[in-house]
């Protein structure tokens, strides 16, 4: 009888956590390393418990609730299952909202589940799983609502502040906008809401941006510190810019490029600033078209949208809220906005931020007046306006794949749209002047590219190279792929080594020969130190990208240069062998900083 009621105990026990689970609404799995059909097969997580708790509160588990209602809304509207959210723990690094899988035996092949890696910090930074689990539980709800996204022209890998297309920029803008929702959530993780008044984060954060746009604007051609160690900085730092830039609108603005950036032969340096980093309060605003091509300003048009007082208190009538199975009296201001937006998604189906809100004051006249202000204010003061998107293809101008791809190691063709292009996109046309490229600036919108032709300086030949970039255009389009999966980090990484390793070569020598010049010694011994002083100046400078150049310079003769010197008192060689081995020690660090900071 023991024996049976342990048996009981322990039964009740493994059925608990998918009942627990269940509550929340959200089902914790895990990787098995099975395919059947095509599909991954996986279990349910042995401790889910700790990753429930975080993810049940704030506005995951906000979002838990409303991934409910729309899961009721869409089984009365086109008869599917409705199912749980489903968070895998997997290997991968980063997010992705993916579909399709087998629970065990169960066919789960509908179902929509967020692939997150297992060692994801649960709360308390920026980027942490409360903000990234809602961020990818948007993807999986849009598609579900609105269909697959529409593919645009852009052939790189998406960044808050990149311009790419307006299609993908509202994709990833209105995944973005809950980051900043989570962690402004009152019920939010108090590690997570401390967040918001960290000054040491978003200091570090500006300081970064100073730091790359300096590197980027020096004459000196070998890359700056920021350049060379991007991939250890650039993604911790956007996160912060995702919430402190995105709340300011600061990538609705762009801070002018100096003149001799955009009269060099390579526009690349200029292309990188202008789309990498949040504007100042000062720079101009970006053209409505650019706007609602960078998902930063998709992420604050959204994020004021969810949070307006008037389109949360402004509830609609009983039949509603019926089609999500639910009561007026029973949904929260919050989850009211977005039950709004949900049912415009899926009947309007917006393929980006500007047929939202021509979807939504279609759909909801009555509450335009609340939200037209909004989107005016994030357009600073510019109308809502859209025009046709006409890509080109430029074979003359190459970007990398990706903003982490700073040397060009994966080139690619770049792609813009007329209607939304930047001076650096025309500049980078062979034949095209400056003043000509603002003639084309301030002409646009054009509802094809044959009006270019009404320009005055526009020339048949330069006329036909943009007849030449549609059709390479359209060849791109024929063979495209999706952005990231044509990333390959072991070859961005190596361009990042062999730059590196350039530049301390290059130092290296140049130690070995100023430590000879003021100090007498063997080749070998002036070669070793001419080493340790440039490993030691560039790993100040590039694994800290904010150490002042004086401290880089002064680093081999505080750390090798003093205990040189007091050798040499000890060894009775005098006062003056003692300053010059301190001496030969600076000089031996001074190729190493002319080469780390290129800007001074």
């Amino acid at each position: 009888m023991r024996r049976c009621g342990l048996i009981l105990i322990l039964a009740a026990v493994m059925l608990a956590r998918p009942l627990a689970a269940a509550e929340a609404g959200l089902v914790i799995l895990t990787e098995t390393g099975q395919v059947r059909d095509g599909l991954p097969v996986f279990s349910l997580h042995p401790d889910p418990d700790p990753i429930l708790r975080v993810l049940s509160r704030g506005l995951s588990g906000r979002m838990l609730r409303l991934y409910q209602l729309e899961q009721e809304y869409l089984r009365r509207a086109t008869g599917s299952r409705a199912e749980p959210a489903y968070l895998l723990l997997s290997g991968t690094q980063g997010g992705f909202p993916r579909f399709g899988f087998f629970l065990g035996n169960l066919d789960k092949s509908g179902a929509g589940y967020v692939d997150l890696h297992r060692s994801s910090r649960l709360a308390g930074r920026f980027g942490a799983m409360d903000q990234i689990f809602p961020h990818e539980l948007a993807h999986i709800m849009v598609r579900q609502l609105a269909g697959a996204p529409q593919s645009g022209g852009s052939n790189q890998l998406h960044a808050t502040g990149l311009r790419t297309d307006p299609s993908q920029a509202f994709q990833e803008g209105f995944a973005e906008h809950l980051q900043v929702m989570a962690v402004d959530d009152p019920d939010a993780d108090p590690s997570t809401r401390a967040l918001i008044h960290d000054e040491r984060i978003r200091a570090a954060a500006d300081r970064q941006a100073r730091n790359y746009r300096r590197d980027l604007e020096a004459r000196w051609p070998v890359p700056g510190p920021s350049r060379i160690s991007f991939m250890l900085w650039f993604s911790g730092t956007e996160q912060a810019w995702r919430y402190f830039a995105v709340k300011e609108n600061a990538f609705a603005r762009a801070d002018p490029l100096p003149e001799r950036m955009l009269a060099a032969r390579d526009l690349y340096p200029a292309y990188l600033l202008q789309n990498a980093l949040p504007g100042s309060m000062q720079g101009a605003p970006k053209p409505v078209s650019v706007m609602l091509s960078t998902e930063g300003v998709v992420s604050t048009l959204l994020y004021r949208w969810a949070s307006s007082d008037a389109l949360r208190k402004q509830y609609r009538d009983e039949a509603f809220y019926q089609r999500f199975g639910a009561q007026s009296a029973d949904i929260s201001p919050v989850e009211n906005v977005y039950l709004k937006i949900f049912h415009v998604l899926h009947t309007r189906r917006p393929a980006d931020a500007a047929a939202l809100v021509r979807g939504y004051e279609v759909v909801f006249p009555d509450e335009y007046r609340a939200l037209g202000p909004i989107v005016q204010e994030t357009l600073l003061g510019r109308p809502l306006q859209t025009a046709p998107e006409l890509w080109l293809a430029n074979q003359d101008f190459q970007t990398g794949s990706s903003l982490f791809d700073q040397f060009r190691s994966m080139p690619r063709i770049h792609t813009f749209d007329l209607n939304a292009a930047t001076l650096v996109d025309l500049l980078g046309i062979p034949g095209m002047t400056r003043s000509l490229a603002d003639r084309v600036l301030e002409n646009a919108p054009y509802a094809k590219t044959d009006e270019l032709q009404r320009i005055a300086e526009m020339s048949p030949d330069l006329m036909a190279r943009f007849f030449a970039m549609t059709e390479e255009m359209e060849q791109i389009r024929s063979g495209a792929q999706d952005a990231e999966s044509g990333i390959n980090l072991g070859a961005l990484l190596q361009s990042y080594v062999w730059r590196a390793l350039g530049i301390l070569a290059i130092a290296a020598v140049g130690a070995l020969l100023l430590y000879r010049c003021v100090r007498a010694c063997g080749i070998f011994r002036a070669a070793v130190n001419g080493l340790g002083a440039s490993l030691l100046v560039l790993a100040l400078a590039w694994l800290t990208t904010g150490t002042a150049a004086p401290i880089a310079l002064a680093g081999p003769t505080v750390v090798f240069g003093v205990p040189a010197s007091f050798w040499q008192l000890l060894r009775r060689r005098g006062a003056g062998q003692a300053a010059r081995a301190l001496l030969a020690w600076a000089a031996a660090a001074l190729p190493a900083t002319i080469l780390a900071y290129p800007w001074i």
